[in-house]
């Protein structure tokens, strides 16, 4: 179930926000598994919100939580909770900050600062292995619980490139470019540890149902290897966008050794954040 988790939360990382505005967003998905664990029969296994607004200036911040809390299948085995948050400029590209907070028989809480002045990342947990190295971020403390204190912990593996993104804000990157087919875009990101670099290449336009309704879209395959090692670094992701000026992220897939996971957009998903 660990592996499940983690191929899920490979794809959900790939969840974007409203392309080149500032204009608040919420959006609701719902994630299915089918595979070798289901008897090979489509599986839900999480809803997933995600909420999107302005901060200050040209910053945005992008919350994505998951749970699987409707689904008692999943809730009797391998409960999850997850959250994670990400600050990045709608005006000169890049992620300024991300947040990681995953629980499931354990509880695992980063924060990582893009330092861009010294070039590194900066991770930060409440029990960091080189407390007083560097002092938690004073923009970021309101990510922090009343009384909840984090310290460095150690940084990233690589020094930081110019205009590097997360999942979230390089799929707004891709929201917001000219979708054709045949396009191919790259880009460097990270997940505050590793770098990896990113090919994304629009395979084309088809009608999709969402929701209960049919929707044209442009299909994306998402490709990545990691800095510093051979081949890739995870099962192509496929994505599709709305065909229209939001390009909105409709469905996303991924095939794993133990399965499928499939998240799709789903209005009846938000009754798990009610």
């Amino acid at each position: 179930m660990k592996r499940r988790l983690e191929a899920l939360l490979q794809i959900l990382l790939f969840l974007a926000v409203v392309p080149g505005t500032a204009l608040a967003e919420t959006l609701y998905y719902e994630a299915s598994y089918q595979g070798l664990f289901s008897a090979g029969q489509p599986l839900k296994i999480a809803a997933i919100s995600l909420e999107t607004g302005p901060l200050e200036q040209d910053l945005i911040q992008s919350v994505m939580r998951v749970t699987s809390e409707p689904y008692a299948f999943v809730e009797k085995h391998y409960p999850f909770r997850v959250r994670y948050r990400s600050i990045w400029s709608s005006r000169a590209p890049g992620v300024r900050a991300m947040e990681i907070y995953e629980k499931t028989h354990k509880i695992k809480h980063e924060i990582v600062w893009v330092d861009r002045e010294e070039g590194r990342m900066q991770r930060y947990r409440p029990r960091g292995k080189h407390a007083g190295q560097h002092v938690f971020p004073v923009s970021l403390r309101r990510w922090l619980a009343p009384g909840e204190e984090f310290q460095f912990h150690k940084y990233g593996r690589h020094p930081v490139p110019r205009g590097i993104q997360d999942w979230l804000s390089m799929l707004q990157a891709v929201r917001a470019g000219r979708l054709e087919t045949g396009a191919v875009q790259k880009y460097v990101t990270t997940d505050g540890k590793h770098l990896y670099h990113y090919r994304v290449k629009v395979e084309g336009r088809n009608r999709l149902e969402v929701d209960g309704q049919q929707r044209w879209t442009w299909k994306l395959r998402f490709d990545a290897t990691e800095e510093g090692k051979k081949g890739a670094a995870h099962r192509p992701v496929y994505v599709w966008l709305s065909d229209d000026e939001r390009h909105q992220p409709l469905q996303f897939e991924s095939r794993h050794p133990l399965g499928r996971f499939t998240i799709r957009l789903s209005a009846a998903a938000a009754s798990a954040f009610q």
